[in-house]
């Protein structure tokens, strides 16, 4: 019997048995490790494959703050024994034997080869309709192009894997260039367009997510009309539509909701995910959570970024804590903390509130963004509104065409709506870095803040051009035949 293994990533994919429906992403049930001698004889196991591609996200999703806010100016690693390298990431001084950059790029490639698993059997069972067959391969090509998108976004080129391949052979892969990783991206998110269904259930990706993504990576490439084009289809061809209260969003009474495009299922106790636990401050939050590790913390920079009245500031930040043990009439002290995804849990390691990964609002401020690239100023500012109205509750706060007169003024705003919108959801590192704008961004953080001596810390970071990547892991140069995997530019 033969398996086969990827060395570029170092893992063995372990593929899961689910049971139905939207419980079959949230109750897993490890089934046994898939050959191509035992595996995929009907379509249930092509399913449980496709499922087991879509476990791996949920298992990586609620750390990936740790590369995409923690070097970004929205928070600062305030407790690192739980993740060590941490540090290093939020001071951008980052080296290649970084653990955190190997456990993302592992379990990112491991997710990459589910994906090749998938589509290269997907002609193994002959019991599934063509419009099955169709799903699950659109599903294993969107999850592919995701994960695809961030290694790019986080190292540059990497190696470009489509295939199931040996030992020997995955040692001789060369990194492919971004260009190239950009056109396997949007190659896969074509055909997951024209094969993914129009409706889709709770936590599977439908065809509207892949126009999203699609969407999102032609604003990372700057093709504006391509972007336009496409999220115009996806607000006419779909109803999403803008929650009334920002705060439902990240409520598990209405995690499902209108403005979700693409989420990740979690249940508490089955399948529940860490991240709740990681933001939660220490001894826990009144009447919420007995405990927390407080891994990271908002900026003071991001703090004083929200105005008063801002809906979203309470959502995405609370200041003052009382503990889990605390009295009703104990006075709260100054701890803030990001509360976005605290809920009340009894299992402070499983967590069951769904993780957004798209949602309209993103989408909104992409399309405003592509608008005034291509000169439609009036548009491209009443779209940025209609995220700022919802946030204030009126259009007393609305930006008007002179606060976006040039680009440079124009961008201030756009960056400044996503950063407070999205808060904690990924997008931050990314976006300075797409606009050019870490280097200045990143020269100084303003991180704790004391109330009593009105003094913030001062943590200086000194970005320089070549951090906009990530070293490539020093273990998987290791692991490639000599001079393979060359390094970045700067590491």
């Amino acid at each position: 019997m033969k398996t086969y293994k990827l060395n570029i990533l170092s893992t063995f994919a372990i593929l899961l048995s689910f049971t139905s429906c939207h419980d079959d992403l949230l109750n897993p049930i490890p089934e046994s490790l898939l050959t191509n001698v035992n595996a995929f004889e009907n379509s249930t196991d092509l399913d449980l494959a496709v499922l087991g591609i879509y476990n791996r996200l949920q298992s990586r999703f609620p750390t990936d703050y740790e590369l995409m806010e923690i070097p970004s100016d929205n928070m600062y690693g305030y407790y690192f024994a739980t993740a060590p390298g941490m540090a290093e990431i939020g001071l951008l001084d980052v080296s290649p034997e970084n653990p955190r950059l190997n456990v993302f790029w592992k379990d990112t490639y491991n997710g990459i080869f589910r994906a090749n698993t998938v589509l290269e059997n997907i002609e193994v069972p002959t019991d599934y309709s063509t419009e099955l067959k169709d799903k699950h391969i659109g599903e294993a090509k969107f999850l592919r192009a995701y994960f695809y998108f961030d290694l790019v976004r986080i190292f540059g080129g990497v190696p470009a894997v489509t295939s199931i391949i040996e030992v020997e052979e995955s040692r001789q892969v060369p990194r492919a260039t971004e260009t190239e990783i950009y056109a396997l991206i949007s190659s896969d998110l074509n055909d997951a367009i024209a094969k993914l269904p129009t409706t889709s259930e709770q936590g599977r990706v439908s065809k509207a997510a892949a126009i999203a993504l699609m969407a999102k990576v032609k604003v990372y490439e700057e093709k504006w009309s391509d972007a336009k084009t496409l999220l115009e289809r996806l607000f006419a061809d779909y109803d999403y539509e803008l929650l009334p209260d920002f705060k439902d969003l990240f409520r598990i009474e209405t995690e499902v909701n209108a403005e979700s495009i693409f989420s990740l299922p979690y249940l508490e106790g089955t399948n529940g995910h860490t991240l709740t636990y990681a933001l939660a401050p220490t001894a826990g939050v009144y009447g919420v959570i007995n405990n927390g590790s407080r891994v990271g913390r908002p900026t003071w920079d991001l703090h004083k970024a929200y105005d008063p009245g801002d809906s979203r500031f309470s959502v995405t930040i609370t200041e003052w804590q009382r503990t889990f043990s605390s009295a009703p009439d104990d006075e709260p002290f100054w701890f803030p903390y990001f509360n976005k995804f605290i809920i009340p849990i009894d299992n402070i390691s499983s967590s069951g509130l769904d993780l957004p990964v798209l949602r309209l609002a993103d989408m909104v401020l992409l399309y405003s963004e592509a608008l005034y690239q291509l000169g439609d100023q009036e548009t491209a500012l009443a779209q940025l509104n209609s995220i700022r109205e919802r946030a204030f509750g009126d259009s007393d706060h609305n930006y008007t065409l002179v606060d976006i007169a040039t680009p440079e003024l124009f961008m201030d705003k756009l960056l400044l709506e996503r950063r407070l919108e999205l808060a904690v959801e990924n997008n931050r590192w990314f976006d300075l870095v797409r606009t050019g704008r870490f280097t200045t961004a990143l020269t100084q953080l303003e991180s704790e803040y004391n109330p009593s001596t009105e003094q913030a810390v001062i943590q200086n970071l000194n970005a320089q051009a070549y951090m906009k990547y990530f070293p490539i892991p020093y273990e998987q140069i290791q692991l490639a035949a000599p001079g393979v995997m060359e390094q970045n530019e700067g590491y």
